[in-house]
């Protein structure tokens, strides 16, 4: 699948399409994102549920900053099931599902980073 450049829209709105504040913002998510996707996996697997709701709330937080509402959804459910004690079986589905994507996203905000 070919790299685009994320449009990053309500950044580019928000900061004057100010190219260094744009490269920081992505350094930091390529920063932090990995770290808090691993406590939210190890949080999953050891069954940490009350963790995993507010690793997957913080990790929503920074995909949705850079308008990736995909990803964003799929870690919004696992909060939501992970919060209110419901339907969590399907967690480590979604998980998976976050999983599939993440390495293709990582590539995608590295590739925006480089074409700023």
């Amino acid at each position: 699948m070919p790299l685009t450049i994320l449009p990053l829209t309500d950044l580019r709105e928000s900061f004057d399409n100010d190219k260094d504040i744009l490269s920081s913002i992505l350094d930091i998510f390529m920063v932090e994102v990995p770290e808090d996707c691993l406590l939210l996996q190890q949080s999953i697997e050891s069954g940490d549920y009350g963790t995993a709701g507010m690793q997957a709330h913080k990790v929503k937080s920074s995909y949705r900053t850079l308008g990736i509402t995909g990803m964003a959804t799929i870690l919004q459910e696992i909060e939501d099931r992970a919060k209110n004690k419901k339907d969590m079986q399907d967690i480590p589905h979604l998980l998976a599902q976050f999983n599939e994507n993440y390495e293709q996203i990582n590539a995608q905000v590295l590739y925006t980073r480089e074409q700023l």
